[in-house]
């Protein structure tokens, strides 16, 4: 039997087959937000052991030592695969299942069970899968589960909120949504479950602003909506989710760029995460925003993977700020980002190439169509970077110093870097009759 992420008769399958009634609704697949304690630490979600909770699915919190030891797809497998410590649960894999294996691609992680998860019912199938999903799904940067077994694949990119409590149009049902916060450094977004019972007479979208509003369960978090903001409306036409928020949003917004990013990005990115809704627009008072801090919001905005963290060092990646030209192109600011660093590069290329390519919503691309950089050398303190002889005349003339601060601001960001230089061809940066050579400091580039 092969599965998809759109599963329509997840439910109904699940009651049928565990001989549980429509109108009661009572077998529940995810347990109650009280007892899976999201904000403490990692929990897995094993098997309930007897049907008498009226449960299928139990969420097992781990000690705080192995919580903290779980901090890769790896370890955490291995609690997944171990027998659970409590007498009322059984392991998410029965009937002798194992994983041979398992590889991780934008946000999805692909497991490959033992043949014998093929010869599971259905119904086993279905349950261990979400298990599977709602354990690999609490690591930042786990977006989806896909589950091979004999070559087949069987579930493709399951995410926590494919799964509902019940298929009934009248009862309450739970749901695993992805909220989206700010780390303790006010850097980048990290992602945190909360479970929420909703009924017929409310939406998924308005209980995702209610709780972002109300904040995160995990105390090393930080909530990213200004004090006292309110929510007045939440409706989702079209796939655009349009939220009216009180004057406090913008009276109380964030004081930088990044915290503008962090603010607006914690509600696009955690309502974007639900079906249904593609893209965003933020008003306050019933008025669009034409410039919240810098960045326009008046037209939807889409989700924004930039903005989320953490920042993975297995995989390359290493933090560094980036200043980008602000709208008006008369001033820069630093903002986050994870830069992809290899073998071959240094820091100082990785981010110059990083800030070249940046593009961020509501910025104007003021590298869009240069010439590339030929040359990044560091000695010392001081770094120089060798242009080519197409990059001056390829930006616009009111662009060209902020470019250039731009790119030495960035530099200077980085460890032990305290001046820059530029030139074209090995001499000094002089065009059209202006010369760009430097040295650029810290000083003479920040905002």
């Amino acid at each position: 039997m092969r599965h998809t992420r759109h599963i329509a008769l997840l439910t109904a399958l699940l009651l049928l087959l565990s001989g549980c009634s429509l109108p009661g609704a009572a077998a529940a697949l995810f347990p109650r937000a009280s007892e899976t304690s999201p904000g403490d630490s990692l929990v897995v979600y094993r098997l309930a052991a007897s049907e008498e909770s009226g449960e299928l699915i139990r969420a097992e919190q781990l000690p705080s030592a192995a919580g903290d030891a779980a901090s890769d797809i790896g370890q955490l497998l291995a609690f997944f695969t171990g027998a659970p410590a409590d007498v009322g649960m059984r392991s998410a894999l029965p009937g002798g299942v194992t994983v041979e294996d398992w590889s991780r691609d934008n946000g999805v992680v692909t497991l490959e069970l033992s043949e014998a998860f093929s010869e599971l019912t259905p119904m086993e199938q279905t349950v261990s899968a979400f298990c599977a999903v709602l354990t690999l799904c609490q690591l930042d940067g786990v977006e989806a589960v896909t589950i091979v077994s004999g070559g087949q694949t069987l579930f493709s990119g399951l995410m926590p909120e494919d799964a509902l409590l019940d298929a009934t149009d009248t009862d309450p049902y739970v749901r695993q949504l992805r909220l989206y916060f700010a780390d303790a450094d006010g850097r980048y977004l990290l992602s945190e479950y909360h479970s929420l019972t909703l009924d017929e007479e409310t939406s998924p979208e308005r209980y995702v602003i209610e709780e972002l509003l109300r904040g995160p369960n995990n105390g090393e978090l930080r909530g990213t909506i200004p004090a006292g903001t309110t929510l007045l409306s939440c409706v989702t036409e079209d796939g655009v989710c349009t939220v009216d928020l009180s004057e406090a949003f913008y009276e109380n917004r964030p004081e930088t760029a990044a915290g503008e990013r962090l603010t607006v990005y914690s509600i696009v990115n955690s309502l974007t995460a639900l079906s249904g809704v593609d893209s965003v627009r933020i008003l306050v008072g019933g008025q669009p925003i034409e410039t919240y801090l810098y960045r326009s919001l008046a037209d939807p905005l889409t989700r924004y993977d930039q903005a989320i963290g953490p920042v993975s060092a297995p995989k390359g990646e290493f933090d560094a700020d980036l200043y980008l030209a602000l709208p008006g192109l008369t001033e820069i600011a630093p903002l986050p980002f994870r830069v992809s660093e290899t073998d071959y590069e240094s820091r100082a290329e990785a981010v110059l190439e990083a800030l070249l390519s940046a593009s961020e919503p509501g910025y104007p691309e003021v590298f869009s169509g240069t010439g590339s950089v030929m040359a990044v050398a560091v000695q010392g303190a001081a770094c120089t970077v060798d242009l080519s002889e197409s990059f001056f005349v390829s930006l616009p003339e009111d662009a060209r110093e902020t470019a250039v601060r731009s790119m030495a601001a960035t530099l200077c960001a980085l460890p032990g870097v305290n001046a820059v230089r530029f030139t074209v061809g090995g001499e000094d940066a002089v065009f059209d009759g202006t010369d760009w050579s430097g040295p650029w400091r810290a000083a003479d580039s920040a905002a």
